[in-house]
């Protein structure tokens, strides 16, 4: 195990791949001070702290709540942390750039691609929406312009036509919990040499809405595969069927041919008719219930089968 660093850092961060990178940067820097999303309320009424927030509380480290950038101003200009650089990952809020300025050594972020492809904040489900064979984790120098800044590190890693945004988002989330301290050590040592983007080959993800789960049936097989394993978890695939909607949580790519936007049973499979094929239905859920497999579906929901 390597000696922790007296080096100290401040933590922006709010979900799980935040906690995720925040409890592995713990064990070899100085956690000065932790930056999160003010808490939401759960239903009985209570303040919901986020995952970071919890965590450092835990562990007594100071953390602050800013509810805007103005907030977020304020609260670095009148801290004074001791820390040379600051690290961002899944915060949620745009950093303003007298922020990144009060650190000696800027801001730090780990995004979930290749930069500079797929800047923004959907770079998973762009990926596999896309039927990208590769993609990774990329450390950068944050600057005004979102995902913009110089490259310090990256990794790679192979998709394939099964993995969906949950598992990649893992995945990704381990690769950066070994790359971002060496990168964050080597950084400040000084002995990394900065790759500046070419904005050329810039490009961005859009965010996702609730009706880009609602599948087509005039695309390809290969298309509605892809849009299944994007949107799993949310906002989920899902089409229309005798007023009721059905959800299909996992599936793969078929040539077996399929009435269009209909379930249909053939050698004791489940399929979903598209253009030029059909998906072969894995994981379904139909309205009201839980996931089930094709099989329990087709023995049970006989009257929405063709």
């Amino acid at each position: 195990m390597s000696k922790k660093s007296s080096q100290p850092i401040v933590f922006f961060g709010t979900g799980q791949t935040s906690l995720d990178a925040l409890q592995v940067l713990s064990e070899t820097f100085e956690i000065e001070a932790v930056i999160t999303k003010p808490d939401t309320l759960r239903r009985d009424g209570k303040p919901q702290p986020t995952l970071v927030a919890a965590w450092a509380r835990k562990h007594a480290i100071s953390v602050y709540k800013p509810k805007s950038k103005v907030e977020l101003s304020r609260l670095i200009a009148d801290k004074h942390f001791r820390s040379s650089v600051g690290v961002v990952l899944d915060y949620g809020v745009i950093i303003p750039q007298d922020v990144i300025n009060s650190f000696e050594n800027g801001i730090i972020n780990s995004h979930f691609s290749l930069l500079p492809k797929y800047r923004g904040a959907n770079p998973i489900r762009t990926a596999i929406l896309n039927g990208e064979k590769v993609t990774g984790v990329t450390i950068i120098k944050i600057v005004a312009e979102l995902d913009a800044g110089p490259i310090l590190t990256w990794a790679e890693t192979a998709l394939d036509e099964a993995t969906n945004a949950i598992d990649l988002r893992d995945q990704l989330s381990l690769i950066n919990c070994g790359l971002l301290p060496e990168t964050l050590k080597l950084y400040i040592a000084g002995n990394i040499a900065e790759i500046d983007q070419d904005p050329e080959n810039a490009s961005f993800t859009t965010k996702t809405q609730k009706e880009d789960g609602l599948l087509d049936p005039s695309k390809l097989p290969s298309q509605l595969s892809r849009r299944v394993h994007a949107y799993v978890g949310w906002p989920k695939s899902y089409f229309e069927l005798n007023n009721q909607t059905i959800v299909i949580i996992d599936a793969q790519p078929s040539d077996q041919v399929a009435e269009l936007g209909k379930l249909s049973v053939q050698n004791n499979k489940l399929y979903y008719g598209c253009t030029g094929g059909s998906l072969e239905i894995i994981q379904i859920q139909p309205a009201g219930k839980g996931t089930m497999d094709a099989q329990s579906f087709i023995n049970g929901y006989k009257n929405l089968l063709v």
